[in-house]
């Protein structure tokens, strides 16, 4: 589950979602969805993120390691000073395959919710219409 959701914000990250900011009209969200769904874009977000995921785990953590125990009144000097992530946590060696895996069935999931985000869009502006209306009818708009 955790790798999921790891999964899942990174893939949130790289999405196409800038469209949405440009253009909120349906047929760009529409755009944005087929473009999740795409299966090579899939194959490549996964790759890419996998290849990045596995870059940072041998990111060394030692500098931070001492300035935390610096901070906590601890001896720096007991910090290995080739600490990685994959060395403090080897299970996380496994976190690449996963995105890899996953990462296209997420954006499959985000493809779907950016279309039902589409069909709701109508609905959303005539309720943002409507509360408008109501806000100047009880005199509370500049």
């Amino acid at each position: 589950m955790r790798t999921f959701a790891i999964a899942a914000v990174l893939a949130a990250c790289a999405a196409p979602v800038p469209v949405l900011a440009q253009d909120n009209t349906e047929e760009a969200v529409a755009r944005t969805a087929d473009t999740l769904r795409d299966p090579v874009l899939q194959q490549r977000m996964a790759a890419g993120m996998a290849a990045a995921s596995e870059a940072l785990l041998d990111v060394p953590l030692a500098p931070l390691a001492r300035a935390v125990a610096e901070a906590a009144g601890e001896d720096p000097r007991d910090i290995d000073p080739d600490m990685t992530l994959r060395q403090v946590s080897p299970e996380a060696s496994d976190v690449p395959a996963e995105i890899h895996d996953k990462l296209p069935r997420v954006m499959g999931a985000m493809a779907g919710m950016t279309g039902g985000m589409a069909a709701m869009m109508p609905a959303l502006r005539e309720m943002a219409a409507r509360m408008r209306d109501a806000v100047e009818e009880a005199g509370l708009s500049d």
